[in-house]
C-alpha cells in the first residue's frame, strides 16, 4: 500500500541486459506499459534513459552484473519509476545544478559527469532518492508526475 491507502492503479516490472542498448529497451518498455498516448509517456521515458545509462555507466561490472531492472507503478498523480542496478559503493547518483543561463549550458555539458540526475530531478520536481540494498544493489526511485493534456 502506498501512503494514503491507495495501491497503484499498475505494477510493471522488467529485467534487462545491462548494455548500451539498454536505456532503448527500457523506453521501449515504459511506451508499452503506459501506452503512447500516455500524459507522462515523454518524461518517463526521458528519466527511465538517465536512470538505465547511469546504471549502464556507474554499476560494478563483473560475472552476474549484467542486469538493470525497472519497476513502474502508475499511480492517480504520478507514474513511480524504480530502477536497480548491481551497485557501485563508491559511486552515487549526485544532483549538479542546472544552469540558469543558456550561456552556461555549452561549457556544462562539456564536463564530465553530464545531468542526467538534475534533468531526472527537474521533471520529478525534487521526488527521487537511492540507496544501496544489504546486497549493495543501487536503487534509484523517482516520481514522474502526470499533467493533464
Amino acid at each position: 500500500m502506498r501512503s494514503g491507502g491507495t495501491a497503484p492503479t499498475r505494477l510493471r516490472r522488467a529485467r534487462l541486459h545491462q548494455d548500451p542498448y539498454a536505456p532503448h529497451r527500457a523506453r521501449l518498455a515504459v511506451r508499452g506499459w503506459l501506452g503512447a498516448t500516455h500524459p507522462a509517456l515523454y518524461d518517463t521515458e526521458l528519466v527511465v534513459s538517465e536512470l538505465v545509462t547511469n546504471a549502464v555507466k556507474h554499476a560494478l561490472k563483473g560475472p552476474g552484473r549484467d542486469w538493470v531492472r525497472l519497476s513502474l507503478d502508475q499511480e492517480p498523480s504520478c507514474v513511480r519509476l524504480v530502477v536497480t542496478d548491481p551497485g557501485n559503493p563508491g559511486s552515487e547518483p549526485t544532483c549538479r545544478p542546472l544552469p540558469a543561463d543558456w550561456n552556461d549550458w555549452l561549457p556544462r555539458m562539456r564536463q564530465p559527469g553530464g545531468m542526467g540526475i538534475a534533468t531526472v530531478v527537474a521533471i520529478c520536481g525534487g521526488a527521487w532518492g537511492t540507496h544501496l540494498t544489504e546486497r549493495e544493489e543501487r536503487v534509484v526511485w523517482c516520481h514522474v508526475p502526470i499533467h493533464a493534456l
